[in-house]
């Protein structure tokens, strides 16, 4: 595995090499064009800035010619652009708009997360914020942020995303909870806005999490642990978390693997993870030090802080994870788990995205209605749809192989007959023709039967297709024994049709956008290929 990610990653370096090199062959060019014998900071930095080109090989490359480059501007260029990344960074507001009044919030305040066991509970209400400021009350209408001494509501943390709900008070003041959000100081913000009543300061709330959001959030929450004690049961001990993302409607968890998974993998990992969801392990949550989690082997995430007490979630004796989430009680709860998108996010990253219970459930009724859909398209039923559409390709099959018929008939009458335009260059029969509105293939077609009918010899095809101009030369095994070449010969007159080409002696074709340039085009063609023939 690591000699794989060796290679890997200087086969990715090779490219950028190869990629900076001729970016800085074009910088000497232009260098040379100016008697320049310095490469100016400004595009050493270009090179190492946007194509990772490394200033110490610039130096080397250019040295070997004698040729110099302008560290001192270089320098220059880098401290630009840090000092415009320090103004980025300084007008970006790290926490959002409502990091003010977060702020202003006294730092004694603190909140207490009360919801592993239960999805309702009263508090005190101890701030309250509109987007602006501190309130001592938030009315029908308004906008805010509460803050309560204890919370059953879940914060955005560790990948899973916070809780939705409902905030009442006693007097039918009604808080709707879009967004629960962790705070500076140990504080849960439950985001939302009234929807009716009023809402105070030291009022005792009922707080209630919307449960059906929570428990999707759970399965697929407890399905990214499964899925990760599965990926590195099936790709190896090597994979690690690299971040998540669970919310109500479907799972997404990056992991360091340095390919991507095969088709077979994926079906592995995910018959593994129904097959531990089938066995319904009993999902087990433990306080404990952070010295006797390590001793049961839990994994953590690399790089994460931790306190001195940590939650272990237990899986059976299938995973083992440190967590702060929540989770089902069962793996059973999950019901099943289908991976649908596995893809590169990063060098040496990659990332799942997946479903579970409900949110499957969706996926395959869309699935089904767009199956439907299609088969109605098509005038058939869903079970029939594979029949119909092999059907249907061998009829496109077969009408694409008369249309090419009746465009090779059609490019023939355009044609008309030009053998009256072959000339004798040095014992070698040459044949440059003007045809109207015919396409590349047509040409190459045209070109097939015209050798038929001139034997050995060199033919030059132009045709016209509204604003572009087609070419396209071909020379038979005797023409190319005499020095004709189709490539050279095509690149010599391309220019005059504005645009540019190449290929094989034997055959080449190009493209250009100036049709006035056609008759000259054809003309040059019969100079050229006398300076080829010897």
């Amino acid at each position: 595995m690591i000699l794989k990610v060796l290679a890997e990653e200087e086969e990715k370096f090779n490219k950028t090499i190869d990629q900076g090199l001729a970016i800085l062959a074009d910088m000497e060019s232009e260098m040379s064009a100016k008697n320049e014998t310095v490469l100016s900071g400004e595009n050493a930095f270009k090179l190492y800035d946007t194509y990772g080109f490394p200033l110490d090989l610039t130096i080397e490359i250019l040295e070997e010619k004698n040729l110099t480059v302008d560290e001192d501007g270089f320098q220059a260029a880098m401290k630009k652009q840090r000092e415009k990344a320090r103004k980025a960074r300084k007008t970006t507001n790290y926490m959002g708009a409502d990091v003010t009044v977060y702020q202003s919030i006294p730092a004694e305040i603190t909140s207490k997360f009360v919801g592993y066991d239960r999805l309702q509970h009263e508090s005190k209400i101890t701030v309250l914020t509109t987007d602006t400021e501190i309130v001592e009350a938030l009315t029908d209408g308004q906008r805010g942020t509460i803050i309560v001494d204890e919370t059953p509501f879940y914060g955005t943390m560790g990948g899973q995303c916070g809780d939705t709900g409902v905030i009442t008070g006693a007097n039918n003041g009604t808080f709707v909870v879009e967004d629960t959000i962790h705070l500076q100081g140990g504080k849960i913000g439950h985001v939302g806005h009234m929807t009716s009543g009023m809402l105070a300061v030291g009022e005792t709330v009922t707080l209630k999490v919307n449960e059906a959001s929570r428990r999707s959030t759970e399965k697929n929450h407890s399905a990214t642990h499964l899925l990760q004690k599965a990926l590195r049961t099936v790709l190896g001990d090597h994979v690690e978390q690299a971040g998540s993302l669970v919310t109500p409607d479907r799972l997404r968890f990056d992991f360091t693997h340095f390919s991507a998974m095969t088709p077979e993998e994926i079906k592995k990992v995910e018959d593994l993870v129904n097959e531990k969801i089938q066995e319904n392990l009993a999902v087990v949550t433990q306080e404990m030090s952070l010295d006797e989690a390590k001793k049961t082997g839990a994994m953590a995430l690399f790089g994460e802080k931790y306190g001195e007490k940590v939650r272990v979630v237990k899986m059976g004796d299938f995973s083992t994870e440190l967590c702060g989430g929540t989770h089902v009680a069962s793996t059973g709860t999950i019901h099943a788990f289908k991976i649908f998108s596995e893809a590169g996010i990063a060098a040496g990253v990659r990332r799942i995205e997946a479903l579970t219970g409900d949110g499957l459930m969706r996926y395959y009724e869309n699935m089904e209605q767009e199956l439907a859909e299609a088969a109605k398209a098509a005038k058939t039923t869903p079970a029939d749809l594979k029949s119909k559409i092999e059907s249907m390709l061998e009829e496109m099959k077969a009408l694409h192989a008369e249309n090419e018929k009746l465009k090779s008939k059609l490019a023939n009458e355009a044609l008309g007959d030009v053998m009256n335009q072959v000339r004798d260059v040095k014992g070698v029969k040459v044949l440059a023709a003007k045809v109207a509105d015919v396409d590349m293939n047509g040409l190459r077609g045209l070109g097939d039967q015209l050798k038929e009918k001139l034997g050995e010899g060199v033919i030059v095809l132009a045709s016209v297709q509204g604003d572009k101009v087609n070419l396209m030369v071909t020379a038979t095994d005797e023409a190319q024994k005499k020095g004709a070449h189709a490539g050279n010969l095509v690149k010599a007159i391309a220019g005059l049709v504005g645009g540019g080409g190449g290929g094989r002696p034997n055959m080449a074709q190009a493209g250009g956008k100036n049709p006035a340039g056609v008759d000259a085009a054809l003309e040059k063609a019969y100079e050229t290929a006398a300076e080829q023939i010897q």
